[in-house]
């Protein structure tokens, strides 16, 4: 068998050689297929590596305190959700005082706002309004200058602490600390700037400014949503912290003992099934994408085998004559298809890798190889030819070999 399968292989190549054109449309649509799948699977495991990259460099015990889990939203927002109300300065003051199990807690404020500096002005950026404990809630830490403390906060001093992406497009060559901006079209002088975060999901985690919540309540609007971060004394305090704060925050917001938590506390985990949920939707449509494109090829790849078992018709005749077996011509011809399949998948393989790449280059998502998935790629594409090949196989397996010889 293994004199077969070279012999087919060698038939297979020198049919693909000899036919080029002829060949190429043919597995057209295996390598549709195959690039699909690497293009998908390229990107979602970049994603994935990106992931786990940050929330190892957050920590995993990072708590998140909004009025619903996320996801929430999907297949609709009822009004039992949109009725829920954001939180106050005055729910994190009563986690640090009643909550042991709670090392941290920062509240966050959110808005839009554009920068300026002299005649530079950025785009709109993320401007979060906070307290020194954000440092400690979501393990970042500042690489040059200093953070605002809580006398700045109290004092609601016009102060900030920009990202590498701001530093980078406002101070080129010059060194930020001391230098008055505007946010918003109000001066804040810069105190500080945190240590890079990289992208995740292509968008930048630099494109960030931090101002004590107080200012920016003052200055850009004292209707902001309000949320919270906290981290527990310790990784293993964590059902033990949300025990607390659950307790805390019903007592805050006076909920009797029959009415449901109408917050939600959760961790990088809830966030992580989310994005399972999601990527898990792309593989899907991968899937269907990819099976579409290795049908259309198989569809392809049996017509040609069709063809090529009328042209050799008279060699099969001749093979049989000479002792050649049914199974010897069926596995000649299952060999070929797969060949011709195998080799649609290799070349959707090496677009597939070079789609992904160059999505990475244009949009900066991340983007990784898995051998898995070149395997995925390969085998796809030669099982459809295994399947596809058997009907033209078992056609010429059961050629008369006396009508063979007499074909013209």
């Amino acid at each position: 068998m293994a004199v077969d399968v070279r012999e087919g292989i060698s038939i297979a190549l020198q049919a693909i050689r000899t036919n080029k054109l002829r060949s190429f449309l043919t597995v057209l649509g295996v390598i549709i297929g195959v690039t699909s799948i690497m293009a998908i699977v390229s990107l979602i495991e970049g994603l994935n590596r990106n992931m786990k990259a940050q929330i190892a460099s957050i920590g995993s015990d990072v708590l998140y305190i909004r009025p619903f889990r996320p996801g929430a939203f999907v297949g609709g927002f009822p009004d039992s959700l949109r009725r829920r109300k954001w939180f106050k300065v005055e729910d994190a003051e009563a986690i640090r005082r009643t909550c042991p199990a709670v090392l941290a807690v920062a509240p966050l404020n959110f808005t839009n706002a554009r920068l300026r500096y002299r005649e530079t002005e950025s785009r709109m950026t993320n401007v979060v309004g906070t307290t020194p404990d954000f440092l400690v809630t979501n393990t970042w830490a500042v690489a040059n200058g200093r953070f605002f403390t809580e006398t700045e906060v109290e004092h609601r001093a016009t102060v900030c602490v920009l990202g590498k992406d701001h530093i980078e497009a406002l101070f080129p060559h010059v060194n930020p600390i001391g230098k008055t901006i505007y946010i918003g079209g109000y001066p804040y002088t810069v105190v500080g700037q945190v240590e890079e975060r990289g992208k995740f999901i292509g968008m930048s985690l630099d494109d960030i400014v931090l101002v004590p919540y107080t200012t920016l309540d003052k200055t850009l609007g004292p209707d902001l949503r309000m949320v919270l971060n906290a981290k527990p004394a310790s990784p293993e305090l964590i059902d033990t912290a949300i025990d607390q704060m659950t307790e805390t925050l019903r007592r805050q917001r006076k909920l009797s003992y029959r009415q449901a938590d109408n917050f939600a506390i959760f961790t990088d985990q809830s966030l992580v099934d989310i994005y399972n949920k999601i990527t898990g939707a792309f593989y899907l449509v991968m899937m269907v994408i990819s099976s579409i494109g290795l049908m259309v090829g198989g569809i392809g790849v049996m017509n040609i085998m069709l063809v090529s078992v009328t042209e050799r018709t008279r060699e099969i005749g001749v093979r049989k004559a000479l002792g050649a077996r049914r199974r010897d011509i069926l596995w000649q011809f299952l060999v070929e298809a797969m060949t011709l399949t195998g080799t649609g998948g290799i070349l959707g393989i090496v677009v597939g890798i070079g789609v992904g790449f160059l999505i990475h280059v244009l949009s900066h998502f991340s983007f990784a190889v898995p051998l898995w998935g070149m395997l995925l790629g390969f085998f796809s594409s030669t099982v459809i030819g295994l399947f596809f090949g058997i009907y033209p196989a078992v056609k010429a397996a059961q050629l008369d070999p006396v009508d063979s010889l007499r074909y013209e």
